[in-house]
């Protein structure tokens, strides 16, 4: 599959030296002198700048991934370690992370420490320390502790525990230079313009996400989250973590990248919505998700039964989608959801106008006010004036309620929950405006999100076990992640939840991945990194059985 990270026309005339890599990158080279660069390349602005966005672009790439691993987004390929995912997918990910961000924040560093600049380091530490834990979550060990030396040209694994540990370090050290003075601030802050209290809290917040993500095998981690709760010190309304993209379509292209692919002359060109989200949103409770007309835009009103277009609308459904009670092949047809289940590997049809895009959240695309007017331009909705949420103060509230539904956790999870849903609804409808075209009277009522609140609450209320509570918890936390799916994919492998996620179409397809392949790039060049041989491999933090892990697939 291959991912490419659109950048932002809006440093062009800024920082018009800085390149950017794609996922198409083959290139690894963790070894480039830094003493070697230019003096324009070593202006901290511009390096950090670099930072900035490639960090944007790249957790971009891996939230996509995530997407389509924890049924956010259709995933093409029966076969995860063959068809859906090789060992090129992350090349350029890999590339960008340790010789972009790591690299870059390197170079910077002893150049803003001589010059006081404690604001640029602190960003590129809470930053490094991210990019660190998701490398972590994605693939496991990986390398760190000689990964930028340019004198080692093979660095060994580093232990995803002591990597972990590494960015807790990084985010204590970022607090004390967010603290300190500085001699000059960043010219350019895409996160938060310079709110250096609100870059506190999400250094507070990632050490959240890290004590959350260890919790099965810390039994101190829950106490730590729930001393970091106490402070109150964290991300809450107004204060997500989340790159917010342009809309010039002149080169570098500043849209958000699912809008690109989903808004064309020739209709939607890449990919398919996921069947299991949508009817998730849709039937899942018993008043639809005031979301869905932000989160999808329907080309058509119908999903016929038409074995040219849709041939899966003519074939039973899989005896394992029976069996399990799940969606198959389309939603309430005379709807237009016109999706794809989850590893449908089908030729591609001529349905690039009838397909169901990308709506105005978070990719700036069209909002769904029943026009069913087939995509054949550039310029469509919020002309790609998206979002990619990275932290939301939603997910927190999410996190909280799971935390409070563990082994030594506090607090009421049933109102966490709440309130997550709740700012998860409000971000979204906010979403409108962008799109100046929206008929908004098809905007659904506020009282309709007060109906679907109670609805969640209600089974909430009619779960037996906490086991089955947090099955409602996390299944309304990957709602509130469609746009960026890396903590939907670390929720699924710590909790096992949603139970109903439909599974792969193909029901001899093989284990559920539990970490991916490294990059072929890196096992091709560096003998201290061995390919792994399958990817059921966990992480250092999952330790839920190797086997008949819940859906499987």
């Amino acid at each position: 599959m291959k991912k490419i990270i659109k950048t932002t026309g809006l440093l062009i005339a800024i920082i018009s030296m800085v390149t950017f890599t794609s996922c198409e990158t083959t290139e690894l080279n963790l070894t480039d002198d830094p003493n070697a660069a230019s003096a324009t390349a070593a202006d901290p602005d511009l390096l950090l700048n670099k930072v900035q966005v490639q960090f944007a672009g790249t957790m971009q790439n891996f939230g996509t991934v995530g997407s389509e691993v924890s049924r956010l987004k259709w995933m093409f390929g029966r076969n995860y370690q063959d068809d859906a995912y090789s060992a090129s997918t992350f090349n350029g990910d890999w590339t960008s992370s340790y010789a972009v961000i790591l690299k870059n924040n390197r170079i910077m560093n002893p150049i803003a420490a001589e010059r006081g600049l404690t604001k640029h380091i602190a960003i590129g530490q809470v930053i490094e320390a991210y990019t660190l834990i998701t490398l972590v979550d994605f693939f496991g060990d990986i390398p760190y502790s000689e990964a930028l030396d340019v004198n080692n040209l093979n660095p060994k694994l580093d232990s995803g525990k002591d990597v972990y540990e590494a960015a807790l370090d990084l985010l204590d050290k970022s607090i004390v230079n967010f603290n300190a003075s500085a001699t000059s601030n960043p010219k350019i802050d895409f996160y938060y313009n310079k709110s250096w209290a609100k870059w506190i809290k999400l250094a507070n917040t990632l050490k959240l996400k890290i004590y959350l993500q260890t919790r099965l095998v810390d039994a101190t981690a829950i106490s730590k989250f729930n001393a970091i709760i106490a402070t109150g010190s964290f991300i809450g309304t107004g204060e997500d973590f989340e790159f917010n993209w342009g809309t010039s379509n002149a080169n570098p292209d500043s849209r958000h990248p699912a809008y690109v692919e989903n808004y064309t002359p020739s209709g939607v060109e890449a990919g398919y919505q996921a069947n299991w989200l949508m009817n998730e949103m849709k039937n899942g409770k018993t008043t639809q998700d005031p979301r869905m007309r932000y989160y999808f835009y329907r080309q058509v009103n119908t999903v016929p039964v038409n074995e040219q277009d849709l041939r899966c609308s003519v074939e039973p459904a899989p005896a394992h989608y029976d069996a399990g009670g799940h969606v198959y092949c389309r939603i309430d047809a005379d709807q237009g959801y016109w999706g794809r289940d989850h590893g449908n590997d089908e030729g591609i049809p001529n349905d690039r106008t009838k397909r169901t895009a990308v709506g105005v959240y978070p990719a700036g695309g069209k909002f769904d006010d029943n026009t069913f007017r087939a995509i054949n331009n550039v310029s469509f909705g919020a002309n790609g004036a998206g979002t990619t949420p990275i932290v939301l103060a939603s997910t927190v509230d999410f996190w909280r309620a799971e935390a409070a539904l563990s082994p030594g956790g506090t607090g009421d999870a049933r109102s966490f929950m709440t309130a997550g849903i709740q700012k998860s609804i409000t971000k979204v409808r906010g979403f409108i405006t962008r799109d100046k075209t929206a008929i908004t009277s098809f905007a659904p009522a506020l009282s309709v999100d007060n109906l679907y609140i109670t609805a969640v609450q209600d089974k909430y209320d009619a779960a037996v076990s906490n086991a089955n509570k947090l099955d409602v918890v996390i299944t309304e936390f990957f709602i509130s992640l469609f746009g960026n799916g890396t903590d939907a994919y670390n929720a699924y492998r710590r909790t096992g939840f949603p139970r109903k996620m439909q599974p792969n179409i193909d029901e001899k397809a093989d284990g559920f991945i539990r970490s991916f392949l490294y990059p072929a790039d890196v096992t091709g060049t560096n003998p201290n990194i061995k390919q792994k041989a399958k990817v059921t491999q966990r992480v250092f933090w999952d330790n839920n059985p190797e086997t008949g892990f819940p859906i499987g697939n």
